[in-house]
């Protein structure tokens, strides 16, 4: 390919553009000669290397406008992964971060599939039994059902930007969605706003959770004022953020994938995150202080206290989200430790990725009413499709009858 303005005018002068359809003429941008394309599609070239700090894997793209011009083009892009600027990194640092973020990245594709297929099923069996029907699962029910509509959007979101990336060394990347910036843009603004639903379902149950233990006499919650937090009051936020970074960036800015580096994104998004994070942080430190002064009290021992504490911890904490604050941790540079690299990577990832996964296990298949109504469930259709149910059809059906008195009952407690 031409390399300079003299090749890349050899090259325009043999080139016969189409008669039949405008074209953007062969272009030289100072770096890199561009052949000629059709209009109102993007033409990739693979990034050259004019500095260290280049990673020629990647592939840097120029858009070719309606009225056959050409758009800026933008090296940065070869830079553009994550966690990767301009620094006196070497190459083989940039390369190297450039690998781990890409690991990563599939791991969390992995991760957000695993938690969606999980927290449906979930869902599924809270829904369908009603002998667990309950405050506490009603609750849980919104989570799930908020954490479902947001790994919606990231799997959309994210299957065609890994689409994009992996189809790009074919010289082609481009997908209907990034085609189609108004759809890009309403993704990421749905994305948004059920993630942060979603930490407001957490926040309600930290906060629900809180009142039960620490509250002698705790009556019916009041559900009307948990559907505004956990629904309505983040609409506002993400409206008035879509707004800013509409006039600030537009619909046709990529799709606002670098909207987190505004300070939009921060006062409407991440600053009220945090702070319902935060909250749920005081809730979980409560919890714990309640839970240790019971044990305390019963004269249990100081392990068994200690033990019982962590288990706790570890119970609450997908729940309540405390550990999304990490994400407060500055990312790595390039040339920082390989190893600190690898672990704020592939560990907040996991942490992300996995959070819905941990919970839908932890709260509805490690739960006992749960296991116990399924494990009857169970029992009653081996029962029903065996071959020899003709000879004890008076036991098997006082026994169906039994267990569906037993499901139409309700939650055996609240804790």
């Amino acid at each position: 390919m031409a390399t300079t303005q003299e090749e890349c005018d050899k090259f325009a002068a043999t080139y016969q553009a189409s008669a039949e359809e405008l074209e953007c003429p062969v272009f030289y941008d100072g770096t890199m000669c561009w052949v000629a394309s059709r209009v109102n599609t993007t033409a990739y070239m693979r990034c050259p290397k004019i500095f260290p700090q280049i990673d020629t894997s990647k592939f840097v793209k120029m858009y070719c406008n309606a009225d056959g011009t050409w758009d800026q083009v933008n090296y940065d892009l070869c830079l553009s992964e994550k966690g990767i600027t301009k620094t006196n990194a070497s190459l083989e640092q940039i390369q190297f971060h450039t690998d781990v973020i890409h690991g990563a990245k599939i791991m969390e594709i992995v991760g957000l599939f695993l938690s969606f297929c999980s927290l449906v099923l979930a869902l599924l069996v809270f829904s369908c039994f009603r002998s667990l029907q309950c405050h506490r699962t009603k609750i849980h029910k919104h989570l799930f059902a908020a954490y479902i509509a947001r790994l919606t959007f990231e799997i959309i979101l994210m299957v065609n930007g890994f689409y994009e990336r992996t189809q790009a060394a074919v010289g082609y990347a481009e997908t209907f969605i990034s085609r189609t910036p108004p759809l890009c843009v309403t993704l990421e603004v749905f994305r948004e706003y059920t993630r942060l639903c979603t930490f407001a379902w957490m926040f309600i149950e930290g906060m629900y959770l809180n009142s039960l233990l620490s509250s002698a006499v705790f009556g019916k919650p009041k559900f009307i004022a948990f559907y505004i937090i956990g629904w309505v009051l983040s609409a506002p936020l993400i409206i008035a953020w879509a707004i800013a970074m509409h006039f600030t960036l537009g619909s046709n800015s990529n799709c606002w994938f670098a909207n987190i580096n505004t300070v939009y994104y921060w006062v409407f998004i991440e600053i009220p995150r945090n702070v319902l994070l935060s909250m749920n942080l005081l809730f979980l430190i409560n919890i714990l202080r309640v839970l240790v002064t019971k044990l305390r009290e019963s004269n249990t021992s100081e392990t068994k206290q200690v033990r019982k504490a962590i288990k706790a911890t570890f119970v609450l904490l997908p729940l309540l989200g405390v550990a999304n604050l990490v994400w407060l941790i500055p990312e790595p540079e390039t040339e920082d430790s390989p190893g600190w690299i690898v672990v704020y990577n592939y560990g907040l990832l996991f942490l992300d990725a996995y959070q819905g996964f941990f919970v839908a296990i932890l709260y509805c298949f490690m739960n006992a009413e749960v296991r116990s109504v399924l494990r009857r469930k169970y029992s009653t259709w081996r029962t029903y499709h065996n071959p020899n149910r003709g000879h004890n059809m008076v036991v098997t059906t006082a026994t169906d009858i039994r267990l569906t008195v037993m499901d139409d009952g309700h939650c055996q407690s609240e804790t």
